[in-house]
Formats: structure tokens, sequence, C-alpha cells
């Protein structure tokens, strides 16, 4: 019996673009992006899940909301700095050189983002840290609190606006 000398066809295949109902949602846009290397630039498919950069780019957070957020970003930044371990030798790391510094960068941090949530209550702050820090979907945060679909990305957004608002006016922004 004679083999056949076809290829198989493999179906997995690498994904260059969003699907259509990726596109169909909005989840995508397409924008310029600058390739760091060559620094050449072009059109690229850039995702859009991160309720804040939408709410900033609708003009529906104002500019002290905006600086709270982006502050309490900072905050979580520096106590999530990961220290390696191994070194990789000839690549010259900047900040590392002052250990003591940065462990003291972390204590702030620890010690601001403790005060920040004393003085918001918790299910609010909870749901703030979900969308503002893990990029959670606004409809899906509000559907912790027993809302349903549309009105639950409502919530979520008052919510993160009532507590931006909340930070900038005990932190002075």
């Amino acid at each position: 019996m004679a083999k056949r000398k076809t290829k198989p066809k493999l179906n997995s295949e690498p994904m260059d673009t969003p699907t259509q109902s990726q596109l169909a949602n909005g989840s995508y846009e397409r924008k310029f992006v600058t390739h760091v290397e060559t620094n050449t630039k072009a059109m690229a498919f850039v995702s859009s899940h991160d309720p804040v950069q939408r709410w900033l780019d609708a003009g529906r957070l104002s500019d002290s909301q905006e600086v709270a957020i982006l502050a309490v970003r900072r905050l979580w930044r520096l106590t999530e700095q990961v220290r390696s371990i191994t070194a990789n030798y000839g690549e010259r790391v900047i900040g590392s050189g002052n250990a003591e510094r940065q462990a003291i960068n972390e204590i702030e941090a620890r010690e601001d983002l403790h005060r920040i949530r004393g003085y918001i209550p918790r299910p609010y702050f909870d749901v703030f840290e979900n969308v503002c820090r893990h990029g959670m979907p606004a409809g899906v945060a509000g559907g912790e609190l027993g809302f349903g679909p549309r009105s639950a990305q409502d919530r979520a957004h008052q919510i993160v606006c009532f507590v931006a608002d909340t930070i900038a006016m005990h932190e002075r922004y």
C-alpha cells in the first residue's frame, strides 16, 4: 500500500490580528506604535481592555481623579518591586545600586496605602483596586456588588470616581 505524501494541515496558527468578534466588541483599536529597537512606526491593533484608560479617553474622569488614580498605581508599583535573585552579568540595572533607598520607598508606599485604605470603606476600595490595579472589566467588578451587567459598569465607574475624589481630597491632589 502506498503512503500519502501530503503534509498535515495545522489548525493552530499564531494570531496576528484579533478575531472578528473582538473587533466588533470594540476591545481593540488600530493605533500607530513605535518599535523600540528600530524606532520605526507601524499600524497595529492595541488592546483597550483597561477600563480606566477607556474612561480617560472618553473624558469621563476629571484631572484630579486621574492624578489620584496614577498616584495610587505608583504606590502599588512601589510595593510590588520584585528583586532578582540571580545575576545578569553585563546588564546595567537602573536604580539597583541603593537597596536601602528602595526599602525606604517600599515602606513609605505601604504606609501611604494603609492610610488611604483607612478612610475608604472596604467594599468601595476593593472595587477601585480590582478596576485600577488589576484591570478587571467594570461590569465584572460592579457585578460583585450585585448589579446587572449594564448598571454594573455604571456603578463601577461611579465607585472609581468616588474613591478617586476621596483620595484627591484627603491627599490634596
